[in-house]
């Protein structure tokens, strides 16, 4: 139990801090905007750079880690709109801004330091290639859901620009594209660029916490909270459970890759989701309820998953 308190006690005092700041004039409104940038552009970029190009490419049974990841998520993503859908009535585009949130996890501010306290570098470098396919798969088909909803009748070319446009610019996913070509390309990797890179690599994890303790100290809970509760639901509790099950039981990965994905699963609902559903005024209330709510209880849920696993207690 100490070393589980030694992962998940600093992660979370950091976000409070960053949370009860930004109850104060200390922090004008913006700063957390400011910060989030910064680890968003030039931070996790840096970091997934420096994990993906010194290494080898990712192997063949890597890329069966994350298909099996995200086969489990795209089934709860898919609850997620059937349960909405026949239940609350939700409109396409509220079925997606729901899934979406209850799917994509806060692993780049949250997930980094927990995961290098569970299972260090090669952990947070898994984590990374796991996260770089939440650009690649989550936010375009969300997008088209949404668009195609919102636009009754648009198809073909401009839909599908719409779609490529909310990826093309992501940095995250510029960095893994270099990152994976400089690794194919068998390039070198001098110290002196490693320096450079550490720096801000090193600053993702405590200045992304600190933003993350920011951005929800204006957060407030408002919407219908059963809504909210459903999706807490599906990310705290079914997608850990399924990940595990199936990689674990199904597939009998490696322990470590058994870890890294269902500790993955287990990682409260990120800002993403809001920004999205901000920007086509969607669901707005409710997503950024659930990420509070899904933040404040996955203390608890986080902790029981790395007791679980650090036991061997499944």
């Amino acid at each position: 139990m100490a070393e589980i308190f030694t992962i998940i006690a600093p992660v979370f005092i950091i976000m409070m801090l960053g949370y009860g700041l930004g109850k104060t004039k200390l922090f004008p409104e913006g700063s957390s905007a400011i910060l989030i940038a910064f680890v968003w552009y030039v931070a996790i970029p840096a970091l997934m750079f420096r994990s993906l190009a010194p290494k080898d490419l990712p192997s063949a049974n890597e890329l069966v880690f994350v298909a099996t990841y995200y086969g489990c998520l795209y089934v709860v993503y898919t609850l997620g709109m059937l349960l909405t859908r026949r239940f609350f009535r939700f409109s396409a585009a509220e079925q997606g801004i729901f899934s979406l949130t209850t799917c994509f996890v806060n692993g780049g501010f949250i997930g980094i330091p927990i995961m290098d306290g569970a299972f260090g570098h090669e952990g947070v470098r898994l984590l990374l290639v796991i996260l770089s396919f939440h650009t690649l798969t989550l936010i375009p088909v969300t997008t088209f859901i949404i668009e195609r909803a919102q636009k009754v009748g648009s198809e073909g070319p401009g839909l599908l620009a719409a779609t490529f446009n909310s990826v093309r610019q992501n940095p995250i996913l510029i960095a893994l594209l270099c990152g994976l070509a400089w690794s194919a390309l068998s390039l070198p990797f001098p110290i002196w660029l490693d320096k450079v890179l550490e720096l801000p690599a090193n600053s993702a994890a405590p200045v992304g916490l600190f933003a993350a303790g920011l951005a929800l100290s204006n957060v407030r809970i408002a919407g219908n909270l059963h809504h909210s509760m459903l999706s807490v639901a599906l990310k705290l509790l079914v997608l850990p459970l399924l990940v595990f099950s199936v990689a674990h039981f199904g597939l009998a990965l490696k322990p470590m890759w058994v870890g890294v994905a269902t500790l993955t699963a287990a990682l409260p609902s990120g800002m993403v989701p809001y920004t999205i559903a901000l920007r086509y005024g969607v669901g707005a209330r409710r997503a950024a309820t659930a990420v509070l709510i899904s933040t404040g209880l996955s203390v608890i849920t986080l902790s029981a998953v790395l007791y679980l696993l650090k036991t061997g207690a499944v």
